[in-house]
């Protein structure tokens, strides 16, 4: 019978965590796209992982042009957004007033209210409504929180990945070089040889 033989095997990757994130922000929001029963917890994903996302790439370029960057891991995301686009002459001149950093305020607050996510009572202002036939309609809606408003259609997580690329676009472009094309997977090597006793 044939000696089995033996190989070492060796692998090695690089990802890029922000990348992975804005794909499965990418992924959750077209899948609540096309089916709409329970899509407003995909969009409430997308956009809990578009803002993971944001985070993820700054803790991602922070180290290669800040040197004291691990000692400002515990800064919020708006501080490091802000640090890093100082750092690099990345100007909005609409500021937080506007798109895309207007979303970006909001998206983060969101993520904030998810992340620390306290019961709370909602309990609109009463109303006066026609009591006709459209009422037990009205009835039967539930009062909701600021949150859920924002995810009971895909807009906001859609303006939240578009306002998020535009913002990371512009810091991208500013970073030097060697950098990684913008939202790559990262890379992995392998390779296989022969055991010394097989050689």
């Amino acid at each position: 019978m044939a000696k089995l033989r033996t190989a070492i095997v060796t692998k090695e990757r690089t990802i890029h965590t922000y990348s992975e994130l804005w794909h499965a922000s990418h992924c959750v929001l077209e899948s609540g796209i096309r089916e709409p029963r329970g899509s407003s917890w995909q969009f409430l994903s997308s956009a809990v992982l578009t803002a993971f996302a944001l985070e993820a790439y700054l803790n991602h370029v922070g180290p290669t042009v800040i040197s004291c960057w691990p000692e400002l891991e515990r800064l919020p995301p708006w501080a490091k957004f802000e640090l890093l686009c100082e750092t690099l002459k990345v100007r909005f001149p609409n500021g937080s007033g506007k798109r895309p950093l207007q979303t970006i305020v909001k998206l983060l607050e969101f993520r904030n209210t998810m992340a620390h996510g306290r019961s709370s009572d909602v309990k609109p202002k009463p109303e006066l409504r026609d009591a006709n036939e459209k009422l037990d309609a009205y009835l039967g809606q539930r009062p909701l929180a600021d949150w859920e408003r924002l995810i009971q259609t895909e807009k906001f997580s859609q303006r939240a990945r578009e306002d998020v690329k535009l913002a990371l676009e512009k810091l991208h472009s500013a970073r030097p070089e060697p950098k990684e094309v913008l939202f790559s997977f990262g890379l992995g090597v392998h390779s296989a040889t022969l055991a010394p006793s097989h050689i």
